[in-house]
């Protein structure tokens, strides 16, 4: 029983030998009525010869189904190897004290048990048998693991020290990570020489707090952590284990938060401030009371009128500042809801009842335990009345505009007016620069048929009176002198009658081609030479008036289909330019006429002169109509648009101007050998001086 007794646990040691001082019969029943598994087994073939109530309970086995049997034959050991290595312990040392092993209950559940064994003599030789007493303690190892795992799971700074000398005997994963010191490196040694504290000094505080309290909350202490120090809040109790007396303690690192309220802080102050000091009238209710206080800002109080002192705090249903109240639980109720609002006009009073435009804006903030909406205001009361002007000068322009809109009809009526007085009278000039070229041509037709027609009448006139003559010769006595006289008389009248009836023949025939081309404008195949030929006929009269001469250069076979009349006209027109606008009156001047075929599809007419040119600014202006230098001496100002309009639409060519002053002036036309077909209701233009 000596050996038993030195390998039972303390408590029951002590039931023990108290039991043996009244007996064999109390120590056996205190052997059964043991919580602990205890049983007596036999070395030789681990034959139970003795089992207690207690195994029993922990194997699920009762003792008449196991005494005399072996412990082997019940599967007990969930791991065999464990058995072996006590029992190979035991038979060495005599004895194996608190040794964790796995055991099955008889339902199949395994069990955390720590086993103490020994070697005892039992009604033989020493040694023969083996006492083995185990307990139970899964639960006990159930709920140190999960604080195991809670200690070393949780993110905040853990330990525990012994009271007596502040050692550590155990820190978590937060704790290395947090300071920088691995967990056997910390083991062993206190805070002080670990140097934990920042503040060594203030610890003594704590341990007289935990001595008189047990316990200490939120302890502000400085932690050095990997060379930083940090503030933390410390909670630490003492507790008491196996006789000893521990200090859990658990550090909470909140620099962080720390300075974030800092922040915040100062981040509230600046925004009291900035509130308080805006220029713009603000102000800000929370659903703390279902936003029934207001603050304002002193920019309100102003633009209101209200006193900061009186009314601070009330809302604006109470100040009565609202025209339309509903308006104010609107915008509150949608911007709460997330919907904020910018430029709501809004109709708002002031302290003394004056009424006042006011453009409104919210705005939603969300804080830890509240939320808050913001109002700014801008009065625009000034601008709502400059609107009402301008809508009103609007309506003012507006039908001052009808107004001029209606005189400006009435002026674009009369416009139309003078515009159809002006081509009625652009006809007219037409009409009369027509009637001018007619009288022009008729001249000209009368003076060049004058001189042959004239010569046949003196001619035949003479040989009238030779005729009378030779018939009183006959009644007298003719001689055959007379006869011969007056054959030869007649035959020298014939010769001059027939050349001067030929030439005005051909005359007339050249007449009666211009006319007809240039009265008709019909198309058809001419020779280029010919028709320059035959217009310069018809302007010799006129030409002889001046000291200008006109020579012709035109390439020879330059056979054009186009229109004649236009073609003269234009001809024509430029002539007369050239003589009256070149020229001084009696002023010795040449005018060249050239035709040449660049492409045998394109025709080249050039006119130049050698008078005085045209100035520069009046280059671009010479084809515009009604633009003359010598209005009210012979110039109308429509013969240039005349031809610029033939060349165009009619004829299909284009014209360009070139002049140098003092070196005379260059047209330029350019036409198809083939003309374009005529435009719809084109007709011929005028001859015109210009």
């Amino acid at each position: 029983m000596g050996i038993l007794a030195r390998f039972l646990p303390k408590a029951l040691r002590r039931r023990i030998l108290n039991a043996l001082s009244d007996g064999e019969d109390t120590f056996s029943r205190v052997f059964n009525t043991s919580a602990d598994w205890i049983v007596i087994t036999r070395l030789s073939d681990s034959t139970i010869a003795k089992a207690n109530s207690g195994f029993e309970t922990i194997s699920g086995y009762r003792r008449e189904e196991v005494l005399g049997r072996r412990m082997l034959d019940f599967n007990v050991w969930a791991h065999p190897e464990q058995r072996v290595a006590l029992v190979a312990e035991m038979m060495r040392a005599g004895s194996v004290r608190n040794h964790l092993v796995t055991l099955r209950r008889r339902d199949g559940a395994l069990r955390d048990c720590v086993v103490n064994c020994a070697l005892i003599a039992l009604d033989g030789p020493e040694h023969s048998h083996a006492v083995w007493i185990a307990r139970d303690v899964t639960e006990h190892n159930i709920v140190h693991e999960q604080f195991k795992a809670a200690f070393q799971l949780t993110p905040d700074f853990m330990s525990i020290s012994r009271v007596t000398d502040g050692r550590y005997v155990e820190v978590n994963a937060a704790f290395e990570r947090i300071t920088g010191i691995a967990r056997a490196e910390a083991l062993g040694k206190t805070s002080t020489e670990l140097r934990i504290w920042a503040e060594p000094e203030k610890r003594p505080s704590l341990i007289t707090l935990l001595e008189t309290e047990g316990a200490v909350n939120d302890f502000p202490m400085a932690l050095n952590a990997k060379g930083q120090v940090r503030e933390a809040l410390l909670n630490a109790v003492v507790f008491e284990s196996r006789g000893e007396r521990y200090i859990i303690a658990l550090l909470r690192d909140v620099t962080d938060e720390r300075k974030a309220a800092r922040a915040l802080q100062e981040s509230e102050s600046r925004f009291v401030r900035l509130f308080d000091q805006s220029p713009l009238p603000m102000c800000y209710s929370s659903d703390e009371n279902q936003y029934q206080t207001t603050q304002w800002n002193l920019a309100w109080f102003d633009a209101f009128g209200f006193d900061p002192v009186e009314d601070q705090g009330k809302s604006g249903l109470t100040l009565n500042v609202w025209v339309d109240p509903e308006e104010r639980t609107r915008l509150l109720r949608m911007t709460a809801e997330g919907t904020a609002f910018t430029d709501v006009e809004v109709q708002m009073r002031r302290r003394n009842g004056e009424l006042r435009w006011i453009s409104l804006s919210t705005r939603l903030f969300d804080e830890m335990n509240r939320t808050m909406v913001l109002f700014t205001y801008f009065d625009i009361t000034e601008r709502k009345h400059a609107q009402e002007g301008i809508l009103e000068l609007n309506a003012q322009l507006e039908a001052r505009v009808a107004r001029r809109t209606a005189e400006l009809q009435g002026a674009n009526a009369e416009l139309s007016q003078a515009l159809s007085t002006l081509q009625i009278a652009q006809d007219q000039l037409v009409q009369s620069e027509k009637l001018a070229a007619l009288g022009s041509l008729v001249a000209g037709v009368a003076h060049e048929l004058n001189t042959p027609i004239g010569n046949g009448l003196t001619v035949a006139s003479t040989l009238e009176h030779r005729i009378e003559s030779f018939q009183g010769l006959v009644h007298s006595g003719l001689r055959k002198s007379d006869l011969q006289t007056l054959l030869t008389d007649m035959q020298l009248a014939s010769e001059i009658l027939v050349r001067n009836l030929g030439r005005a023949a051909a005359l007339v025939a050249s007449f009666k081609q211009v006319a007809v081309d240039q009265t008709s404008s019909q198309r058809r195949k001419f020779d280029l030479g010919a028709v320059v030929a035959e217009i310069l006929v018809t302007l010799n009269p006129a030409l002889r008036k001046t000291a200008c001469n006109v020579h012709t250069h035109i390439e020879e076979g330059l056979t054009m289909d186009s229109y004649p009349g236009p073609l003269g006209q234009v001809l024509t027109n430029l002539i007369n330019n050239a003589v009256l606008h070149g020229f001084e009156p009696g002023e010795e001047g040449m005018v060249e006429v050239q035709a040449w075929a660049p492409d045998g599809k394109q025709v080249v007419i050039e006119v130049r002169d050698s008078g005085r040119g045209i100035v520069p600014e009046n280059l671009h202006r010479v084809f515009d109509p009604f633009f003359t230098t010598r209005l009210g001496q012979g110039g109308s100002g429509l013969g240039l648009h005349i031809v610029h309009n033939l060349v165009h639409s009619v004829l299909g060519g284009r014209i360009e101007v070139h002049s140098r002053l003092g070196a005379g002036a260059s047209f330029s036309i350019t036409l198809p050998m083939t003309a374009p077909e005529r435009v719809e209701g084109a007709t011929a233009m005028p001859i015109s001086d210009g």
